[in-house]
């Protein structure tokens, strides 16, 4: 039996920050006329390089940022327009399905914006960059919760918080990407077993490893079953 696999959209595999980053340089003078900020550097310690502004790189008090989110929930089917975090990463997913049997489903909080229903703009969005047939839950509360009551075995998402809930509250591994200073997250997620990776791409290689494994000890438990 392949795995249960679930994979958060915003920040993992849809660069939800690069598309507020462009929407914002148009509608903010200040930031038109402002240098991206330079992505921090990997100096052996735990800092993980990334192009992808965060939302508060922007630079805007909050206000700014609330008409920001006005604006861009305003913008009709908005989930459809988001460029994937890696080139190829969501028909990587499919392939990884296809080729290993996995039952992928994919999890998200995004606000519901103009157009079609949220669930419906993500499979639109999903389907389009080469999943077919895209399960999407749009959840609330504790991702724990959700992927101990869908037996999940692992979780792919880019928010400490969220991996923290499942490794606690569920059996599912928890995969955090994560972009950030390692020193930024603290013990609790060592402690917890939670895996940290530094792009969806080594995620999905961590995922991959699970199921080899968990391959493995099925043929050797048949192997002992049928005496050899």
């Amino acid at each position: 039996m392949g795995l249960r696999v679930a994979i958060d959209l915003d920040g993992t595999v849809a660069d939800l920050s690069r598309a507020m980053h462009d929407i914002a340089k148009k509608k903010f003078r200040k930031l038109q006329e402002a240098d991206p900020p330079e992505p921090p550097a990997d100096n052996g310690e735990g800092t993980l390089a990334t192009a992808r502004p965060a939302l508060h790189d922007l630079g805007l008090r909050p206000w700014e940022l609330e008409r920001l989110w006005t604006h861009v929930l305003k913008i009709r089917n908005f989930w459809t327009t988001l460029p994937e975090m890696e080139d190829g990463v969501v028909a990587r997913i499919q392939q990884l399905a296809d080729e290993r049997r996995w039952d992928v489903i994919f999890i998200t909080t995004r606000p519901l914006a103009a157009g079609n229903t949220t669930q419906v703009q993500s499979q639109q969005w999903l389907a389009e960059k080469g999943f077919r047939h895209p399960s999407v839950y749009v959840v609330k509360g504790s991702r724990g919760k959700v992927a101990s009551a869908l037996d999940l075995d692992a979780v792919i998402d880019d928010r400490p918080e969220n991996c923290l809930d499942v490794a606690i509250d569920s059996t599912a591994k928890a995969i955090l990407v994560w972009h950030g200073s390692f020193e930024d997250l603290g013990p609790a997620h060592v402690r917890h077993g939670v895996v940290v990776k530094a792009s969806i791409a080594e995620a999905l290689d961590e995922v991959v490893q699970m199921d080899r494994v968990k391959r493995g000890g099925v043929m050797r438990s048949i192997k002992r079953l049928l005496g050899k």
